[in-house]
């Protein structure tokens, strides 16, 4: 399916990268790439109309830092998001902001290192669009960020019932129950978790309730999915040197893993994206593997099944983080591949051949105007229902960037377009326009 588009990379240098995510940095109001690297320099990868160029500043680059789980969101509720850098051991993790002409760190008071953070989030926990940010760590407890006044950072994992021990390596947010938001936690050596908040907003872990708990403890990455199109949320879990799940949801949010032949046979996985590459109206589920290579699975005579991956399928990559976004906006995605841990290898860049298919991409946002992370989107074409989940990150070290975007296929109507952010308010639009990117504000805004 994928072809290689690793020449429009002017800035690539072989490095042990790991998170990415796609964030507006320099303010424009289009995306960048934003690539981590461990014991190197981070990038911000900006599309310049025909290739992409590292338009990183000081201090984003973070020279030789270790850089691990990256996540963007608005801490402060000015419309502009910060950028979570989790980092390993030697350094402490940083949070940046925009402030007075230029990027500094937030967390510079309170460097707690000897805490090796992987994965993090941005959680809007009020639905007031204001995000906190959740850090799973290696061998030690859970932490949630939030800015206060004056940039005060407060960290209340441990208030809120977020600070559990654990090996944490992959984290993803949603109204995975159905409704609000419940985090699921990918963990190394012990169960996965599943928090999920009470009235108090006090969060409890429900996973073995809910029949998520894995306890074979090789979580990697993590991807929501409505796989069935039942308007329930599924979930895909990448495994380290394991079986591969794929929990379906049922009656009573029971999910069973699905035992999909071809997915859950033992690989050394990564990262796993999911989204519709190739705008046929069905989404791919793409397997970021370490030293093996990538897989690539697509729904198929009713069935998801193993496809050819093209050129992204990769002999010799040693897969970390991966990331999906139309940065150049020609309405099909693109996908950004990381490689690291076992030895320095240089980013690669994948894109699928124009085919026809209609599309369109929706951008959720908040009452100050930022990406509306963790609002649900739904379109109904041709008599279908698509569903997706704007990103708060990080599957495994990565975020997604903070857009629906669906495939229609040969259709070019879509009968119905409904956006239901956080705190419930939802907003229904008829008939909208195709192969465009539609920004939609907060209904309340300015009331």
């Amino acid at each position: 399916m994928f072809e290689s588009l690793t020449r429009l990379l002017m800035d690539n240098p072989a490095q042990l990268y790991t998170g990415m995510c796609s964030v507006d940095l320099d303010g424009d109001g289009a995306d960048e790439c934003y690539a981590g690297a461990y014991g190197g320099r981070n990038l911000v990868l900006k599309w310049g109309g025909d290739a992409f160029f590292d338009i990183a500043i000081e201090p984003l680059t973070d020279n030789l830092a270790t850089t691990m789980g990256v996540a963007a969101g608005d801490a402060d509720g000015d419309g502009r998001e910060e950028l979570y850098v989790a980092n390993g051991e030697a350094f402490g993790d940083r949070l940046f902001g925009w402030r007075r002409g230029g990027w500094m760190d937030l967390l510079w008071s309170r460097k707690e290192r000897g805490q090796s953070s992987q994965s993090v989030l941005a959680l809007d926990r009020f639905g007031m669009g204001r995000f906190g940010f959740l850090v799973a760590h290696e061998g030690g407890p859970f932490r949630y960020y939030e800015v206060m006044g004056q940039d005060r950072i407060e960290e209340a994992g441990a208030v809120l019932g977020l600070a559990r021990i654990a090996g944490g390596r992959s984290l993803v947010a949603g109204p995975i129950l159905g409704q609000g938001l419940q985090i699921y936690a990918g963990n190394e050596g012990i169960a996965n978790m599943l928090f999920v908040p009470n009235a108090q907003g006090y969060f409890e872990e429900h996973a073995i309730l809910h029949g998520l708990a894995d306890i074979e403890g090789r979580g990697r990455g993590l991807a929501l999915i409505d796989a069935n199109a039942d308007g329930l949320l599924d979930i895909v879990c990448a495994t380290a040197r394991g079986p591969q799940r794929f929990f379906v949801q049922g009656t009573q949010s029971i999910f069973r893993d699905s035992e999909i032949e071809a997915f859950s046979e033992h690989v050394d996985a990564r990262s796993v994206v999911v989204a519709d590459f190739d705008n046929d109206g069905y989404e791919e589920i793409f397997v970021h593997c370490h030293g093996q290579r990538n897989r690539l699975f697509a729904w198929r005579d009713e069935d998801w099944r193993k496809v050819d991956c093209g050129e992204a399928e990769e002999l010799n990559g040693y897969g970390v983080g991966a990331l999906a976004g139309d940065w150049n906006q020609d309405g099909r995605l693109e996908l950004m591949l990381g490689h690291g841990e076992s030895m320095p290898q240089p980013l690669s860049l994948y894109g699928v051949r124009a085919n026809g298919n209609h599309w369109l991409r929706v951008s959720p946002r908040t009452g100050a105007g930022a990406p509306a992370r963790g609002a649900v989107v739904k379109i109904v074409s041709n008599g279908r229902l698509q569903m997706r989940v704007i990103d708060c990150g990080s599957g495994y070290l990565c975020q997604q960037e903070a857009v629906a975007h669906f495939g229609l296929g040969a259709a070019n109507v879509v009968e119905t377009l409904e956006v239901q952010w956080v705190d419930g308010a939802r907003l229904r639009i008829e008939n909208p326009a195709v192969d465009q990117l539609h920004t939609i504000a907060y209904p309340n805004q300015g009331l």
